[in-house]
């Protein structure tokens, strides 16, 4: 699906009818693709790569969670690498803050929902857990990795499950250690942002972790944006697999944008505030609000000489 900048960039006044749904229409146009023989030799790379993380995940036991985690990370850059897909990496204008256990929270990344492929870019960039869909951890390879790695499960046909997995969050932000979570609750096309969801930014309120956005964009040989990645509700899983080990020059550019402060803050607030510094990224359209989350503040003196003239009238 392609965009002109200027509609990309247009804001949507209050009260406005929300964005339609992404539909696997939106990565209909492949872009430029290799031959035949270059998809055969990268489906036989990424099955090697997949039976390396199956050999892997059989020693996870006997190492550590670091350990486990540092075998998650490096399936994941096998596979990538396997389907000749490349990340790229814009660090933030401000340095995140330093984490670790026993010295401060971990850090709860927040980033754009696109395809399977910016799962596993994140892993490559942001170590930590991740939270996954439980249809993910239930499948026979990845699954059992992600399981030992400590992934956090959630289940979205069942809400009530909700509240242990942000408190597994809370408590593995508490110990040190970084979570990614996606916000939106399913896939988009990467044009247009979903809304974020607020529950898992409880977690970052509870235990005081700074929220760190990142957003994903995708582009192709030549440097056009593409959304032939996306993973989109409805549409079979080897179809996204497909048009990827077809792509040329696929490119995952990862945008490690400023963290946000949780003190003060309440989760609809960190929400919105992540979400607005996504879409000012991804180019896509910035949420539906009807007002900014932060109210300015008017300094105490202000206040007190308002009083004082009121008085005096």
């Amino acid at each position: 699906m392609t965009t002109a900048p200027t509609q990309a960039r247009t804001r949507t006044r209050p009260g406005a009818l929300p964005a339609p749904p992404c539909t696997p229409a939106c990565a209909a146009d492949p872009g430029p693709t290799v031959d035949a023989a270059t998809r055969r030799r990268r489906a036989l790379r990424v099955a090697r790569a997949l039976a390396g993380v199956a050999a892997s995940s059989l020693r996870a036991p006997l190492s550590g969670p670091r350990g486990r985690r540092r075998l998650l990370t490096c399936g994941a850059a096998r596979v990538l690498t396997a389907a000749g897909v490349r990340v790229e990496v814009t660090s933030s204008p401000v340095a995140w803050p330093r984490t670790g256990p026993g010295r401060a929270p971990g850090l709860l990344v927040v980033g754009n929902a696109v395809s399977w492929v910016d799962d596993l870019a994140l892993l490559t960039v942001v170590p930590g857990l991740p939270v996954v869909t439980a249809g993910l951890v239930r499948r026979p390879v990845l699954g059992g990795l992600l399981r030992r790695a400590g992934a956090v499960p959630v289940d979205p046909a069942r809400p009530r499950t909700l509240p242990v997995a942000v408190g597994a969050v809370t408590a593995a932000l508490r110990g040190g250690t970084s979570v990614g979570v996606r916000p939106e609750g399913t896939a988009s096309c990467g044009v247009e942002l979903g809304r974020f969801r607020p529950a898992f930014l409880q977690a970052a309120v509870d235990a005081g972790a700074p929220v760190c956005p990142v957003a994903v964009r995708y582009r192709v040989e030549g440097g056009a944006g593409t959304a032939l990645a996306a993973h989109l509700p409805g549409e079979p899983f080897r179809r996204s697999v497909s048009r990827v080990l077809a792509a040329r020059g696929l490119v995952v550019e990862v945008h490690l944008l400023p963290a946000l402060d949780p003190a003060g803050a309440d989760r609809r607030e960190l929400a919105a505030l992540a979400e607005y510094a996504i879409a000012a990224v991804t180019e896509a359209r910035p949420p539906v609000i009807a007002a900014h989350p932060r109210r300015p503040r008017v300094p105490a003196p202000v206040r007190a000489r308002r009083r004082g003239a009121a008085s005096a009238a």
